[in-house]
């Protein structure tokens, strides 16, 4: 699980910084003024963070998890479309038909400025996604699958240069019967905090 979300980290770095690799050489080479323009419209913000939620099912009664998440933005426009790669664990591996053991979300975020400064914004917004719990069985690799949405909201403040530090809220439902038996059964209020790189500002 953890080695999955190291590599989502990665892919998300890779996926930024290769456009921008590429726009730094057509800029050496001569782009035009338009292209760079149209370049600078485009937000990027990763946002990397820790929390959980309280779950009476489990033995200490919360689960911690992680988030990593891609915002990307024009800015002309105040929508975000939002990539999320998640976990919610007692462990490293959970054995729990409570625990998730991985989520990937895609979420639509309203994005508005608080000050001219543009150091601090406000999003809300809210989408769909994929989840896995462990069945319960000895086999630690067998998961159960299912949808999931989510509603969310939460501040991002730019401290200094391109890092920032961001706090949400979100509430996360998804439930799953099979022969009139839950397997999956989520109505969670979760808090999250961490640090954001913001890249296009």
């Amino acid at each position: 699980m953890f080695r999955r979300y190291i590599l989502s980290i990665f892919l998300l770095f890779g996926f930024v910084f290769s456009p921008c690799s590429k726009l730094n050489a057509q800029k050496v080479v001569g782009s035009t003024d338009s292209l760079s323009s149209t370049e600078e419209k485009i937000h990027f913000t990763i946002r990397l963070g820790q929390g959980g939620f309280t779950d009476d099912r489990s033995e200490i009664g919360k689960l911690g998890g992680g988030q990593l998440a891609l915002d990307i933005k024009l800015d002309k426009y105040p929508i975000a479309i939002s990539f999320s790669n998640e976990y919610y664990t007692n462990s490293a591996d959970p054995t729990h038909t409570y625990e998730i053991a991985s989520l990937i979300a895609l979420n639509f975020l309203y994005m508005t400025k608080v000050s001219k400064t543009e150091r601090v914004n406000l999003f809300a917004g809210g989408g769909m996604g994929v989840l896995e719990v462990p069945k319960g069985v000895e086999e630690s690799d067998a998961m159960e699958r299912g949808i999931m949405y989510n509603i969310e909201g939460g501040i991002n403040i730019r401290a200094f240069w391109k890092i920032g530090f961001y706090g949400i809220y979100k509430y996360l439902y998804a439930k799953k019967e099979i022969d009139n038996m839950k397997v999956i059964d989520f109505s969670e209020h979760i808090a999250l905090l961490g640090i954001t790189f913001n890249f296009g500002r």
